[in-house]
């Protein structure tokens, strides 16, 4: 690794995906710019190989939460970096850790490409993320902090993992880490992540390729798991204290809520609305008259829900 780059850690949990595995391996070898790999084969039907990389091996898969999870905990490195098996670092990456020299930050967010958007043919994000980074005035520039409203803006964003560099030290003051379920386990990590954030630094450029793939992903689960929403989201709900956060949790809620319950089997979509409701009535609601008068729209399609 050369001597003048961030000093960063690449973490990638991986489940029955060695090909996957093997190319993006490949990849960040090749480009020399992480001073440790992580792999964490989170119980693979046959178990991972990742030669020269640090390994941890989980007997049984516990999903990519815990495996990011295990992973962090192995890091020395000062900053982190997680990605996903089945996705691609750019050459845009190296360019980004050379910005970054010099700049004490907390969460440094860039940009990515999505499958979904080369199809089209486009290259970058698609067009609900790209709203709100121009929304944050930061659709188009170099490395530059966001502001506290900025910031509650990108965290609105799809809650990926692996569009961020974090700060290992900032991550383990604040406990931000995974949520232990089965999906939607990015929650804390993204809202956490950015909440607790002093500095967010934000840049325009494209350091990620992402895969939407089809089949086999735990984002694609039907079942009765879907319901783990709500407990990925309370960690989020218990870290907010000021209107700014409950205004840009509320405003993300209701296509969060929409997304899950369009991918949970139709006999259980009875048992998850009320589960819903019962949540936005304990945790929401106590925020409703601010929502209001900031954001009527929002506070109308929760009280919908409400019901």
């Amino acid at each position: 690794m050369p001597s003048q780059t961030l000093d960063l850690a690449l973490v990638i949990p991986v489940w029955n995906d060695a090909a996957g595995l093997a190319r993006l391996l490949d990849q960040a070898r090749r480009m020399d710019v992480f001073s440790q790999i992580i792999v964490v084969d989170d119980g693979s039907d046959v178990p991972a190989q990742a030669p020269g990389c640090t390994l941890i091996r989980q007997a049984s898969s516990l999903g990519g939460g815990l495996a990011r999870n295990a992973g962090l905990g192995a890091v020395t490195s000062s900053h982190v970096l997680f990605f996903d098996a089945d996705d691609l670092l750019t050459n845009e990456l190296p360019l980004l850790l050379a910005d970054l020299l010099g700049h004490r930050f907390d969460v440094c967010l860039f940009k990515h490409a999505d499958s979904r958007v080369a199809a089209e043919p486009r290259w970058g994000q698609p067009d609900f993320d790209e709203r709100l980074w121009a929304e944050a005035g930061h659709a188009i520039g170099a490395l530059r902090p966001a502001t506290p409203q900025g910031t509650a803006l990108l965290a609105q964003t799809a809650n990926y993992p692996w569009n961020k560099i974090y700060r290992t030290e900032f991550l383990r003051r604040h406990d931000v880490k995974c949520a232990a379920t089965r999906v939607h386990q990015d929650i804390p990590l993204h809202w956490l992540g950015f909440i607790h954030a002093q500095t967010v630094l934000v840049t325009d450029r494209i350091c990620a390729w992402h895969h939407i793939g089809k089949g086999g992903r735990l984002s694609n689960r039907r079942g009765i798991e879907r319901l783990d929403l709500f407990a990925a989201l309370d960690p989020v709900v218990a870290a907010i204290t000021t209107p700014l956060w409950q205004g840009a949790l509320a405003r993300f809620l209701p296509g969060v809520l929409d997304w899950a319950a369009a991918r949970i089997d139709r006999a259980l979509l009875p048992r998850f609305e009320q589960t819903q409701s019962k949540w936005l009535r304990e945790n929401i609601a106590p925020w409703q008259d601010h929502i209001m008068k900031t954001d009527p729209i929002t506070a109308q399609n929760i009280d919908q829900r409400l019901k």
